[in-house]
């Protein structure tokens, strides 16, 4: 029983004690760069104290950096400063609401009063003066933010990098690797760069590497080493591989120039070469298996004859999915999402969705009305939301204008294809009719688009059919052709079909070669956008972030850091 009481009391008072220990909830640091190179370290501490008289932060081998102007707060009252001759023997009560600084033979111990025992916010401020610094071939640092050992394990760190000056950072300049904990980096929209990590050890340290092209900051101090040599030293022991060596150093202009000449020759007969390999082979593949379209999908791998409507009532969406998971093999499948977007374009300005517009250059804008119309599919919808966001506060997506949103918001309309035949796959499920009969028709209609103009037969399409007949030839990609042709073999009815929307017959194609151009210059900036965007998530992984793209940090590694130190907190 006494055995029983002592383990009891044991337990008690050891959870009275890690209830009552020392405690670091978060810090949350800012650095704004000038362009010299200097900084402004702002450090929010959110904290519980139990025991001692001050706070303090060891800042060592500073490498002819200096660190000046500390500032304290708490809640909005600052501290008395000090300045650099801060006293540690005085009591609690009389180190209260001071700050000051020690003067270290290697560095600074950044000194401020604990007051009170419980939680604390303290908003900490300093200059680091020659925070970025010049060497041979790039400016950089490499910069111990948050000591290891400190009084208690941070619950949370973030560091928020910035620019004074309005420029912000960019990759075109800047690359960036972090060191001493798990955590996550990467480079903002806003053009700041972010730190953050969360439950980090006694033992761990956040260290930041920045490597800047020459030109962006103007340091005043010089160190006599390349990047290479400051990077081999943070990388030793990281999770980081060190970058290939710039095979142009050391190269004259013209051995350069001779070695660029070379390799495009020898790229341009590899292209040559690949271009007849691929030749073959497509015409190989077109003999084993016939044309490229899966019988069990429209009954044949080659429906003959015409179709003079389009099956499905006119179906896009179910256009998009047949045209997609009809295809024998994948790298031969007619389905290209921008002509799908073209044809939306088209089918708008038909219904009076949307407004041509002719601008001074000869394109035609698109205005489009003050409230969003209603839409029977989610696909057209969620399309004509994107065309009408781009289109900004004149309501009229200009030349350019959807390109520019489209790179911006390259995952929205990179998606939409998605989007698209998932919608097409459940209206065709829920067709009740001949599913491969119908889904024939559509190989016969677009048979009817390409081959009707230039064939013997001289009936004139009913003009009723026309605005479907323009649209499909969107959806194929042969639109230019099939105005082309309906313009020259029927001019009259041509141009009367134009003039239902205000246009003749050359603006009527010259609208259509205008948002066909626009759908296919948004769809690829988006989707080109999107993979850059795949590639640095994915060079920035544990094993392949030495790129400075941001990522995930490395807990080992940093060797060679200047500022920080060992220790902190509460004494």
């Amino acid at each position: 029983m006494k055995k029983l009481v002592c383990l009891i009391a044991a337990a008690l008072l050891w959870t009275a004690g890690s209830l009552s220990a020392q405690q670091i909830r978060s810090i949350d640091i800012g650095v704004y760069i000038n362009d010299d190179g200097d900084a402004y370290i702002s450090q929010e501490w959110d904290v519980t104290i139990v025991s001692g008289t001050e706070w303090y932060i060891p800042i060592e081998n500073l490498g002819g950096m200096s660190i000046r102007g500390l500032t304290v707060k708490e809640n909005g009252q600052e501290f008395i400063d000090d300045g650099r001759s801060w006293d540690s023997s005085r009591s609690r009560e009389e180190k209260a609401g001071h700050s000051g600084i020690i003067e270290k033979r290697d560095g600074v111990e950044l000194c401020w009063g604990q007051g009170a025992y419980g939680d604390h916010k303290w908003t900490v401020g300093f200059v680091a003066l020659g925070l970025v610094q010049s060497l041979k071939d790039y400016d950089a640092f490499n910069f111990m933010f948050v000591n290891p050992d400190l009084v208690a394990a941070p619950k949370k760190v973030t560091i928020t990098f910035s620019r004074l000056s309005d420029e912000q950072f960019s990759f075109d300049f800047t690359r960036f690797w972090f060191f001493g904990t798990e955590g996550k980096s990467e480079l903002l929209e806003d053009g700041t760069i972010r730190f953050e990590a969360e439950n980090l050890l006694r033992s761990d340290s956040v260290i930041c590497m920045m490597r800047f092209e020459k030109g962006i900051f103007n340091p005043e101090i010089s160190k006599d080493m390349t990047f290479e040599k400051m990077q081999k030293k943070a990388f030793k022991g990281s999770s980081y591989k060190e970058e290939k060596k710039d095979l142009f150093r050391g190269l004259t202009f013209e051995d350069i120039i001779e070695m660029l000449v070379g390799a495009a020759f020898v790229l341009a007969v590899f292209g040559i070469v690949l271009l007849f390999i691929y030749c073959l082979i497509r015409d190989l593949i077109l003999k084993l298996f016939g044309t490229v379209w899966k019988k069990s999908v429209f009954g044949s791998t080659k429906p003959r004859g015409w179709a003079r409507e389009a099956p499905f009532e006119g179906s896009i969406p179910i256009a998009a999915h047949l045209l997609k998971e009809g295809s024998r093999l994948a790298v031969l499948n007619s389905f290209k999402p921008e002509n799908c977007i073209g044809a939306y374009f088209l089918k708008w300005i038909q219904e009076g969705k949307a407004t041509p517009v002719k601008a001074a250059d000869g394109h035609f804008d698109m205005q489009f009305p003050k409230e969003m119309p209603d839409f029977a599919d989610d696909a057209e919808k969620a399309l004509y939301q994107k065309a009408f966001d781009a289109a900004g506060s004149n309501m009229i997506l200009e030349k350019g204008e959807f390109d520019a949103w489209a790179k911006k918001h390259y995952r929205s309309l990179a998606g939409w294809p998605d989007v698209l035949t998932k919608e097409g796959c459940s209206k065709l499920s829920a067709f009740s009719g001949d599913k491969i009969s119908e889904a024939a028709k559509l190989l016969q209609f677009k048979n009817f688009l390409r081959e009707f103009t230039i064939s013997g037969e001289r009936e004139v399409p009913e003009v009723g059919l026309w605005g479907q007949y323009l649209v499909f030839a969107q959806v194929f990609g042969i639109a230019d052709k099939v105005a082309e042709g309906f313009a020259k073999r029927y001019p009259l009815e041509f141009n009367d079909y134009s003039q239902q929307y205000g246009l003749d017959t050359v603006a009527m194609r010259s609208v259509m070669h205008s948002w066909s151009t626009t759908a296919r210059s948004a769809y690829r900036s988006a989707y080109d956008a999107k993979i850059s965007a795949e590639a640095k998530a994915s060079s920035s992984s544990h094993h392949t972030s030495s790129g400075g793209f941001g990522g995930f940090s490395s807990r080992g590694g940093g060797g060679g850091f200047s500022g920080g130190g060992r220790g902190g907190g509460s004494r």
